[in-house]
């Protein structure tokens, strides 16, 4: 190749090669949401198991990690998309017994299947994705009850694990 016509080959590289790494480098700062969708709508969740409550646990947690994001906004209603979801089910596991065979550690799982749905384009984004808090070691969802942990505490950590996987695969899928 002959130096002019190298040159201007190099002319037209390096500004193309700089503006696919500045785009790629943008995309990874900004909100993965399509452009259009700026508010969410939490509705709360339904319940199908007999643990109440933490239909409520997790719907505030989605919430609350959701307005901990600048990019996006929860609304009471009429929001651009839509998070719906039901609580599938409730599973208490004994990780560890004492040595009197009581409970010593024990993990609270829980299973949802939840919907994102775009307002303005009328579509669904995620239609019936089945999501479960899981976590080993001393994950949220787990207690101890020999040490003073509560049923409570592995419901509300479980719900806290639960809605941060919902956010994760919502806001911060695309």
């Amino acid at each position: 190749m002959r130096p002019g016509r190298r040159n201007a080959v190099l002319c037209i590289m390096i500004p193309a090669v700089a503006a696919l790494l500045a785009i790629g480098c943008s995309s990874s700062f900004t909100s993965g949401l399509p452009d259009h969708v700026r508010t969410v709508e939490v509705q709360l969740f339904q319940n199908k198991t007999m643990y109440y409550s933490t239909e409520a646990w997790i719907t505030r947690s989605i919430i609350d990690r959701i307005n901990a994001d600048p990019r996006i906004q929860v609304v009471s209603r009429n929001g651009d998309g839509l998070i719906t979801g039901e609580i599938l089910s409730v599973q208490r596991s004994t990780l560890r017994e004492t040595t009197t065979n009581e409970p010593g550690t024990v993990q609270i799982t829980i299973t949802a299947e939840f919907s994102f749905y775009d307002n303005v384009r009328r579509r669904y984004l995620i239609e019936d994705m089945t999501v479960t808090s899981s976590g080993t070691g001393r994950s949220p969802g787990i207690y101890e009850p020999t040490l003073g942990g509560s049923s409570e505490e592995g419901e509300r950590g479980a719900a806290a694990q639960l809605a941060a996987e919902i956010v994760r695969r919502t806001v911060g899928m695309w």
